[in-house]
């Protein structure tokens, strides 16, 4: 959603946007300019609501079919169907963030729960459509305000122990791929590695200074989302049996570590986080065909107000605006980051700065 700064978040005060956002808007204005045309590619596709239950019959089918498989076969339908499926049900909720389906609150909110009951994000869909557009839009390579950000002390943490103790941090980085292959492994890693990371080099894990502006959703939502939650969870189990239920577990638990490899690999190539004058890259091909082209991201920022059915056309009408292509793969990037020991996927400044005081206190 394209938003003036009056209307961001910021304590009442207007704020304005951050130079990379200020860059598509240019890059926004110089196509309208030289392409009058694409003003009109702006505005909903409610079409695509068609979607939804097509996913829902694809995830829950193959949970029925694995429902009585050996636990290796579970894996493997988590791994490379699972995670993907979860992964273009993202991408819808990325859509409806932007209100590219429905406009009119009533029927966003019941196309929003029917995303949750394949989900089962327990309201986390909802904080990430709040953040999406109050924090990473406007705010787009603003360490201190785009939630998309790694937490600088965490990297500078596991960065540091790379540079001192390669051996050590190999070790961490193999542990953290084989605890995130179990279901739920990234939950327990979530809560296990920065406690272990601290325990070894003695520095935070968390920027006491930086503070995301972002709005939150109500409390009434987000206690109907987790409602819709575990009655899916719950159906899931009912219908098929546990096995059902773990392979959705296992599905969605590898998407959001660090083997989804889909959604890691997009979040590393889409946004680099120095370069102004092309603040955000495009990868194009078949990928995009089940994720809802939102490999068309250099787009996509340029024009926020653009369903995702147009936005092919926004390149095929402005190829010289958008010239931002990622190198690589989303399995490319996902690759030097592994290799990397989880390098950051955006850079800011405070990179270069391995002492840098904000994160050089002790770790409580």
């Amino acid at each position: 959603m394209d938003q003036s700064p009056s209307q961001l978040p910021s304590g009442g005060k207007k704020v304005g946007v951050s130079p990379q956002a200020r860059r598509h808007n240019e890059m926004r204005k110089a196509a309208v300019a030289a392409h009058p045309e694409l003003k009109a590619a702006s505005g909903a596709d409610p079409r695509t609501v068609l979607a939804l239950p097509m996913l829902l019959a694809a995830h829950w089918g193959i949970a029925w079919l694995v429902s009585d498989a050996p636990i290796p076969v579970i894996f493997l339908a988590a791994f490379f169907a699972g995670q993907l499926l979860i992964h273009a049900t993202g991408g819808l909720v990325h859509e409806t963030a932007h209100k590219l389906i429905f406009r009119e609150p009533g029927s966003k909110l019941a196309f929003d729960i029917g995303l949750e009951w394949i989900l089962t994000s327990y309201g986390k869909q909802l904080i990430y459509q709040h953040e999406h557009i109050t924090s990473h839009h406007p705010y787009i390579g603003d360490y201190e305000r785009d939630y998309e950000h790694e937490d600088i002390c965490a990297f500078q943490s596991r960065m540091k122990l790379r540079h001192d103790n390669p051996t050590i941090q190999r070790l961490l980085t193999g542990f953290t791929l084989v605890l995130h292959a179990l279901p739920l492994g990234f939950v327990i890693g979530d809560e296990v590695l920065p406690r272990l990371n601290t325990w070894i080099t003695g520095r935070p894990q968390r920027d006491p200074q930086r503070r995301i502006e972002a709005t939150q959703p109500p409390r009434w939502q987000m206690r109907l989302f987790i409602a819709v939650s575990i009655a899916s969870n719950l159906t899931l189990l009912w219908l098929f049996g546990f096995w059902a239920l773990l392979y959705h577990l296992w599905a969605l638990s590898l998407f959001l570590g660090k083997l989804g490899i889909w959604n890691l690999g997009q979040s590393l190539s889409e946004h680099e986080g120095t370069d102004d004058d092309q603040p955000s890259r495009s990868t194009y091909g078949w990928i995009n065909i089940p994720l809802f082209n939102t490999g068309y991201h250099n787009e996509h920022h340029t024009f926020p107000n653009v369903a995702w059915t147009r936005l092919p056309m926004l390149k095929r009408t402005a190829p010289e605006v958008f010239t931002s292509e990622a190198k690589k793969s989303y399995f490319g990037y996902w690759l030097d980051h592994v290799r990397g020991d989880f390098t950051a996927s955006r850079k800011t400044p405070l990179h270069d700065q391995d002492q840098a005081e904000r994160c050089a206190g002790k770790a409580r």
